[in-house]
């Protein structure tokens, strides 16, 4: 059965909208991660329905969706992805597995993200979700650290500065949120319970991926010269729209801690596997007269693997 959002998403790959978002998010494809491309067709769609509800043609069911605040926020993300080339991270899955397995800190006011925007693409299934009758999930985000959120959306406090994100699924369903970095607090404006819980999941993921991007630095790939180029308003579209640019990884050197546990007799019930959670920590550095508090990652460990 043809539905609306099918009609809209069909043709979409002939619009210009689509085009400008493919060439600007043209990097290879990485396995058991979403494409780049599949994205720009989520993103372009967004700009589809904004045009057609401007133009009054969009259909009435979809009126109401056009103009919530998710939608808006979603909207802006792809107007971004249209006009420049924004930076595209790959959150590594073993590094994904442990900032999941780790808690947040109550506190965070202070921090400085180390990238202050981009789309995030995490490993497929990463979170999940049930939604119409079967299992969905967020592979993939865009994110932004913004003190004027005025010109996202009016509706949005605009006195803190934030990390405000979005999110869509394969079928047009659209999350966002935001992590205030001044007052320690992940806002979560969800009617459903559903999603409320999804958008807290992000939430935590995103925020830990900041805070350990701030521990350590290094876990973030380093741009080749022919990688950086195109990236930022001053050097949009120096690079052929046909090369596809290598990914850029957050964690691919990271390897999770393990406490291995040797074979026990066939009397003695085996220890089960499990996961001790990951924490963070704030620890001084410096001298008496200055000193200097930084956040330490307790990272999460596989207890009782067996050799």
């Amino acid at each position: 059965m043809t539905t609306n959002l099918d009609s809209i998403k069909k043709p979409i790959k002939k619009t210009k909208a689509y085009k400008a978002i493919a060439r600007n998010l043209n990097y290879r494809n990485c396995k058991g991660y979403p494409s780049t491309g599949d994205i720009a067709v989520n993103l372009a769609s967004q700009v589809i329905i904004a045009e057609r509800y401007l133009e009054g043609k969009l259909p009435k069911d979809l009126v109401h969706t056009a103009e919530s605040v998710p939608t808006k926020i979603f909207l802006y993300a792809a107007k971004q992805a249209e006009q420049e080339r924004v930076p595209c991270y790959w959150l590594a899955s073993e590094l994904a597995e442990s900032l999941i397995e780790t808690d947040i800190p109550d506190n965070w006011s202070g921090l400085k993200p180390f990238i202050d925007r981009g789309f995030l693409l995490l490993p497929k299934g990463c979170i999940e979700y049930s939604g119409f009758g079967e299992v969905e999930s967020i592979d993939w985000l865009y994110f932004e650290v913004r003190t004027d959120k005025s010109k996202i959306n009016s509706n949005l406090d605009d006195s803190e500065p934030a990390i405000l994100w979005t999110s869509s699924s394969d079928r047009l369903s659209v999350f966002y949120g935001t992590i205030n970095l001044t007052d320690s607090l992940l806002s979560n404006d969800s009617v459903s319970e559903k999603d409320r819980k999804i958008v807290e999941q992000v939430n935590k993921l995103l925020l830990n991926t900041m805070l350990v991007l701030n521990y350590k630095p290094e876990l973030l790939d380093k741009q080749t010269a022919s990688e950086s180029k195109g990236i930022g308003f001053g050097n949009a579209g120096k690079l052929p729209s046909n090369l596809a640019r290598n990914p850029v990884w957050i964690g691919r050197v990271y390897s999770q801690g393990r406490e291995y546990s040797k074979p026990e007799g066939k009397l003695v019930r085996p220890s089960r596997e499990h996961y001790r959670r990951g924490h963070w920590a704030r620890r001084r550095h410096g001298t008496r007269e200055k000193w200097n508090y930084k956040w330490h990652w307790i990272e999460p460990t596989v207890v009782n693997q067996v050799e």
